[in-house]
């Protein structure tokens, strides 16, 4: 496992400033959240199973916190390794295998800037033995050219596995039930079609 104390973000400045003029709709992009963890569960079954056992489901939650304008997206996939790390924050990066969900490599980058100007990726990689954090504040980052972003690690055990990405600041905070409605059955169409029912997933609306 290599140790990872930075990120760089290169060619970050200029594609991040443009992100959240993206069009998309929220649906879409909390979407790309979910790509990003049934591409990881799916990658890494057989490591997942052998951990967790053959009854291993993957499992994502969505927690929406309207009176504090956050959004927080969590899920129990593989999390993202030490090999894997600088590409995953690096915009535009495609990823290693391009025949999967995430074949731009836009995904994650995309919708967090889109939703948020202050956003965070907590993941602890299977059979690694480090959590690391990774802060971005989109309107330091423009401003002040940063290419470099530093990673906050703490050590845990190596069977823990799972990604939290915490928006903070929404810029369109999805307010109609419809959008949330359209999403879950987005995919649980998709799992129980492709991948037999493997899958959970929840969306909690925290009211004030």
């Amino acid at each position: 496992m290599a140790k990872v104390s930075s990120v760089n973000i290169r060619p970050g400045v200029n594609v991040l400033s443009v992100l959240p003029h993206l069009n998309y709709k929220s649906w879409f992009a909390l979407a790309e959240f979910v790509d990003n963890s049934i591409q990881s569960s799916v990658a890494k079954r057989s490591r997942l199973e052998a951990v967790d056992g053959v009854d291993y489901k993957l499992r994502v939650d969505i927690e929406f916190d309207a009176p504090n304008n956050t959004i927080v997206v969590r899920d129990n996939a593989a999390g993202i390794s030490s090999e894997d790390y600088h590409r995953a924050f690096r915009p535009a990066e495609i990823p290693p295998d391009a025949s999967g969900l995430s074949e731009f490599g836009m995904g994650m980058k995309s919708a967090a800037c889109w939703f948020s100007p202050n956003w965070s990726v907590r993941s602890s990689a299977l059979g690694e033995s480090e959590e690391r954090t990774v802060i971005f504040n989109i309107d330091e980052i423009v401003n002040d050219s940063i290419e470099e972003l530093n990673v906050l690690s703490m050590k845990v055990s190596e069977d823990k596995h799972y990604t939290v990405v915490r928006l903070e600041n929404i810029r369109r905070f999805p307010r109609e039930k419809k959008q949330f409605r359209r999403l879950k059955s987005i995919f649980l169409v998709f799992i129980e079609s492709i991948f037999e029912r493997v899958f959970w997933f929840s969306m909690l609306m925290v009211k004030s």
